[in-house]
């Protein structure tokens, strides 16, 4: 089942939460299906708008922040350009 992306589909996007979701259930990690199904979703969109354009790279991001239980609504925490120190 295809995930309804709030922006126009790429085949990217279902195939980074398709990987990120196999990868939780076979863990045992995705009891609450949904939830963590939508969770996945944010963190790659949240990724997406973030300029990472990289199916497994965005399947991992989503599997860090389920793992980790984050849910990231902005962009603004992780800046596309990255500080220099």
């Amino acid at each position: 089942m295809l995930y309804p992306w709030p922006i126009a589909s790429y085949p990217l996007l279902d195939e980074a939460l398709q990987i990120a979701m196999d990868y939780l259930e076979r863990t045992g990690q995705a009891t609450e299906y949904t939830k963590v199904q939508s969770q996945a979703a944010h963190e790659i969109m949240a990724r997406w708008r973030a300029g990472v354009r990289h199916k497994l790279r965005l399947a991992n991001y989503a599997i860090v922040a389920v793992e980790s239980n984050v849910i990231r609504m902005s962009v603004r925490d992780d800046p596309f350009y990255p500080r220099a120190s």
